[in-house]
């Protein structure tokens, strides 16, 4: 997953931007976990269709382990780049529900 990548390498795939790491390995198994746990919300509550909404929570959940700095870093990813890609609107706007901003 592109967003694990960019956070556990500090910068994004582009490397025209600079992050904060969160404090957690965000592992290949993490991302697996959170495309596997879409799936079955998008099967069990859904119409079958893994989108934003089904990615969000799982996705905020593995990237913030500390409520504090991962908060602040997660925040600050989603404004300077997800915010800023177009093709992902859908998923800039699932995770600020989630987060409750």
């Amino acid at each position: 997953m592109r967003i694990f990548r960019e956070l556990r390498n500090g910068s994004t795939v582009d490397g025209r931007t600079q992050l904060k790491k969160p404090s957690g390995s965000l592992s290949t198994a993490e991302a697996i976990s959170v495309i596997a746990n879409g799936m079955a919300l998008a099967g069990h509550f859904g119409d079958g269709t893994l989108g934003a909404d089904e990615l969000a929570s799982g996705l905020i959940g593995s990237v913030i382990k500390d409520r504090v700095s991962d908060a602040t870093v997660w925040q600050e990813y989603l404004e300077t780049v997800l915010k800023e890609r177009a093709e992902w609107r859908d998923l800039y706007r699932a995770c600020l529900e989630v987060s409750g901003d």
